[in-house]
């Protein structure tokens, strides 16, 4: 392939004796890679049902090499989100964060999902993820794969990080900046890189992630912890970037990262380079700190370029917010306590008027979710709606999942928040999309089912890999099956809104009459091969 001249430039003389494997590896295949989504399912049952080989991914818990003529894309399971299909060193970041059941979590720069989702499964159904991109475009892909992992804890945003901080000073144990970056490292894997890097200087990507970092440090609470990433070769975006942010953030030290899995230590050399080029100032502790950073290169291992630096802030957090809706719950097939179910009508917060922010004219111009304008963000639901969702939980779940405790326009959600901790911000989702209310009665959505487990349902459908009418539903047919297949709970009669499950992960909904399921898979989502 054509690399810039400039590019090759650098590398030879950065790399010296390493510079000939380095150019070989653009010649190798390259590797992709899964990550199972253990919000749904366990390791060893996909592995065991995949129709190629799969070896693990030595740095991940839950990741694996796929073969080049495999297409992940085209089998049912990543259509049940029992997998995300992600390049290997992409996973190397999270694994680094360290999330723990009952953090509350940031992705500050997060689209299309794969780290998100990667922490929500960390998270384990417990605790808090939001996530955001300032691109709104590149929220829908987000919002997307939220829903279809089953991330039912999380709020995703688009703001700008400074905002954000604005908003939730020293609040988070963990946030992930994956920052926007020259792509160096995807040269191989994405020619268009390429042609992207010759338009835009690194310095400009450079200064770029300076201003993220400076917004990202005021969100980490005392005693939490920073990891910041790029998928670029570039020191300047790398131990320059870690350098220059811990001269202006002295309570933030480098966490060192065991060199294993052929991870190389960062190049405080390099960053040293930087510094004199550009006329940028970094202190020498600072400078040597960068060390204990790591790089990915792709001739030292199975995957792409990266780059991972784990920071940690100083001192100790005290107390937390307590956290809303589904999170409060968890949904490890507990149900909702009826104090719980009804936390939507009185939601509180200690500190809300000191957090609470009134959104100013390009706020309300900015705020938009689904395909209508939000002029005030989430509200808490009345008690129409609340009766409504309640009536549809009697009728069709054995328990309830999760309270509605917030509104936008017509859209009912489970908050992780108290929405006073929203006003003012661009909200995409506040929470797990419960459905909408139309004409007087609630109606259930898919983000509502990929959310659920068959514990929660009465009615199930459940389906194997092998099952004659897993394609079929897939494909948006109505199904024709006796009344003897599904699984009924708590007396159900047959009629009414059924779980269809593949290896007892939720697909989607459908609605049984007289013999037939009608399918409620949305036909965006649709099997097309």
């Amino acid at each position: 392939m054509r690399l810039p001249t400039a590019f090759v430039n650098a590398m030879k003389q950065r790399l010296g004796e390493e510079f000939e494997a380095f150019m070989k590896s653009y010649e190798e295949i390259v590797r992709a890679g899964i990550r199972i989504n253990t919000i749904k399912t366990q390791i060893d049952k996909v592995i065991a049902h995949l129709p190629y080989p799969a070896a693990s991914i030595p740095w991940t818990k839950d990741g694996f090499y796929t073969p080049p003529e495999a297409r992940p894309g085209k089998h049912p399971f990543y259509y049940a989100g029992l997998y995300y299909i992600q390049e290997p060193s992409a996973m190397s970041p999270v694994e680094l964060l360290d999330v723990q059941p009952g953090d509350y979590v940031l992705d500050l720069c997060a689209a299309p999902g794969g780290k998100s989702v990667q922490i929500g499964a960390g998270l384990e159904g417990q605790g808090l993820l939001v996530t955001n991109d300032i691109h709104p475009d590149r929220t829908k892909a987000l919002v997307r794969n939220m829903e279809l992992y089953g991330v039912t804890q999380s709020v995703v945003l688009n703001e700008e990080p400074a905002r954000i901080a604005n908003a939730f000073p020293a609040f988070f144990d963990k946030v992930l900046v994956d920052a926007p970056c020259s792509g160096e490292g995807m040269f191989r894997k994405d020619p268009d890189m390429v042609r992207a890097w010759e338009r835009e200087p690194v310095t400009t990507y450079a200064q770029m992630q300076q201003d993220i970092l400076d917004s990202a440090a005021k969100l980490v609470a005392p005693g939490g912890r920073l990891v910041y990433s790029t998928c670029t070769f570039s020191p300047e975006e790398n131990e320059a970037s870690i350098a220059r942010f811990l001269t202006k953030h002295p309570d933030y030290k480098v966490i060192p990262i065991e060199l294993k899995h052929g991870f190389a230590s960062g190049r405080p050399e390099w960053a040293q380079a930087c510094m004199e080029e550009h006329g940028w100032e970094a202190d020498n502790e600072a400078i040597e700190a960068t060390r204990h950073t790591i790089r990915l290169w792709p001739h030292r291992l199975q995957g792409e370029g990266h780059y991972v630096a784990v920071l940690g802030r100083a001192g100790a957090r005290e107390e937390r917010e307590e956290l809303q809706g589904a999170a409060a719950c968890s949904l490890q097939g507990h149900p909702c306590t009826k104090e719980q179910s009804h936390a939507g009508s009185a939601l509180k917060h200690r500190e809300s008027k000191k957090h609470a922010r009134k959104g100013n004219k390009e706020d309300k111009k900015a705020m938009r979710t689904h395909s209508g304008p939000v002029s005030k963000g989430p509200r808490l639901p009345d008690v129409t709606e609340q009766d409504l969702y309640s009536a549809f939980c009697q009728e069709h779940l054995r328990e309830q999942p999760a309270p509605m405790n917030a509104m936008m326009n017509t859209y009912g959600y489970s908050c992780p928040l108290p929405i006073e901790r929203l006003s003012g911000l661009r909200v995409v989702r506040p929470g797990w999309f419960l459905g909408t209310f139309k004409s007087g009665r609630f109606e259930p959505s898919h983000a509502m089912a990929l959310g659920l487990k068959a514990v929660h349902m009465k009615r199930v459908y459940p389906l194997q890999v092998d099952s004659d009418t897993l394609i079929p539903y897939l494909r948006g047919d109505t199904l024709t099956i006796g009344e003897e297949q599904l699984v009924l709970h708590s007396g159900a009669a047959a009629k009414g809104y059924v779980l269809i499950t593949l290896m007892d992960a939720p697909l989607g909904f459908g609605k049984y009459v007289n013999g037939m399921l009608k399918n409620e898979y949305p036909a965006a989502w649709r099997w097309n091969s």
